[in-house]
């Protein structure tokens, strides 16, 4: 172990400041419980100091069971709880709807592997060179290709290679500022940290109703100067699709008004039927739609790769500030990406990714409905998210009571882009395997009967 330790010689009391400095490193965990410290000789050596003073160093920290001293064997840091941290009481019987992060069944890991083992060392060697911004030419014409499964015509010109879905969104939006785009409208229930990358990309956020047939009059009121934020397909948090019908209506009148249309797609692959509804990039044929897809919400969560279709007029100011923000997304995570695109695995990962999730949807969406007839819960058609009405009570209470009785579940004022009641609570299928729900429910049941419904 090679340590460095801020000293400050004028002060004397040399072994004092060792020893506390090594405490903090020690009770944050910084050194592990059961590193091993460097002998006494050796860390002198290092801090330029006498062996005597990292000997008394040692003693004191010792006697604070810091560190236990072995003789010859050496001085290591004791197995201490750590400072800040609260332990975790029975993680593995906690069912986290609440989180993200998917189980590793949903991951294609043994493809990666073999990737990660065939690409050769000239083509590693050539990625670690760098990549312009826009992302590696041969992962954007895949990323095209890629495209064109959901019925879009894009040009291999707009294709951008983003590092997630996150990355394009907050990058659009200071691009579209840049462009003379004011401000930024989503419905009233949205992704929530669309708010927080609005707000750090100092762009106004205002609401419309979430959107349907009857009140579409609502997005008359956007001009030329606004975008429009939507999730068309499996909407975080609500679950919901929209309509081909409802498609063409708002294209419609994007099309009147000439707003901009900002559309993520970062569930669109994940339907659970063979039935499709098209991107709405692939629907609007005159340049108002800029596409976000992504790879990092189930299947690449940790490589966080994603990809923009951009309109021509505005790819120059996103190549931009893309350049200024980040430079360009790692390349040697775009080499595997590309890689896995080549072998055309991607169509099996998501196929699995699919059939794991539809499983799981039909469980808790059959049990939900059992136990709780009274809450007017629909099916989404894919994604990972469901939508369950709490009746009454507000979604606060419910996942309070939810979280009692080890259930994790995400309060749907979470995603209120405005201030608003809202009597829900979102369960995030990702993290919880189809085998659990029977047990969660049943959990549920017991939490919720006679505090929130009337079983």
């Amino acid at each position: 172990m090679l340590l460095e330790i801020p000293l400050n010689y004028s002060e004397g009391v040399l072994y004092r400041q060792v020893a506390e400095h090594l405490e903090k490193m020690i009770a944050t965990g910084s050194i592990s419980s059961g590193e091993r410290l460097p002998g006494t000789r050796e860390l002198a050596r290092m801090l330029r100091v006498s062996r005597g003073t990292v000997v008394a160093a040692y003693d004191i920290l010792a006697e604070r069971g810091f560190v236990v001293q072995t003789g010859r064997s050496g001085t290591y840091a004791a197995d201490l709880p750590r400072r800040g941290l609260a332990p975790i009481q029975g993680e593995g019987d906690i069912f986290h709807f609440d989180v993200e992060q998917p189980t590793r069944d949903l991951l294609p890991l043994s493809e990666l592997s073999d990737v990660l083992r065939d690409i050769p060392l000239p083509d590693l060697a050539e990625a670690l060179e760098g990549a312009p911004v826009e992302g590696l030419s041969p992962l954007r014409r895949l990323l095209l290709r890629h495209a064109v499964l959901r019925g879009i015509p894009a040009h291999p010109d707009e294709v951008v290679v983003t590092a997630g879905g996150k990355d394009a969104l907050s990058t659009a939006l200071r691009s579209l500022r840049e462009c003379g785009y004011a401000r930024l409208w989503a419905e009233e229930l949205s992704y929530g940290e669309i708010a927080s990358i609005a707000g750090n990309e100092d762009v106004s956020l205002r609401t419309v109703p979430l959107l349907y047939e009857e009140n579409l009059s609502c997005l008359e009121r956007l001009t030329p100067s606004d975008v429009l934020y939507l999730v068309p397909s499996f909407q975080n948090p609500t679950g919901r699709t929209l309509s081909h019908q409802l498609r063409r209506a708002i294209l419609s009148i994007r099309g009147r008004r000439g707003f901009l249309i900002l559309e993520d797609d970062s569930y669109g692959e994940l339907r659970y039927g063979e039935k499709s509804v098209p991107a709405l990039k692939a629907m609007e044929e005159e340049g108002g739609v800029v596409y976000v897809g992504s790879f990092s919400q189930v299947l690449f969560p940790g490589m966080r790769l994603g990809y923009t279709l951009l309109p021509q007029p505005l790819q120059e100011a996103y190549l931009r500030t893309g350049g200024i923000r980040r430079g360009h997304v790692s390349s040697v995570v775009q080499l595997v990406v590309c890689r896995f695109l080549e072998g055309g695995r991607l169509a099996d990962a998501v196929e699995r990714a699919r059939i794991i999730l539809s499983g799981r949807m039909e469980a808790l969406f059959r049990l939900l409905t059992r136990s709780f007839p009274e809450s007017p819960v629909v099916k989404p058609e894919g994604g990972v998210y469901l939508w369950f009405p709490t009746g009454e009570a507000e979604g606060e209470f419910a996942a309070a009571l939810a979280a009692d009785r080890g259930v994790r579940v995400t309060p749907g004022s979470c995603f209120a882009l405005r201030e608003m009641k809202v009597r829900a609570v979102r369960f995030s299928l990702s993290a919880v395997p189809e085998s659990s729900m029977e047990e969660a429910v049943a959990r549920l049941e017991r939490a919720w009967k006679g505090r929130i419904f009337n079983l």
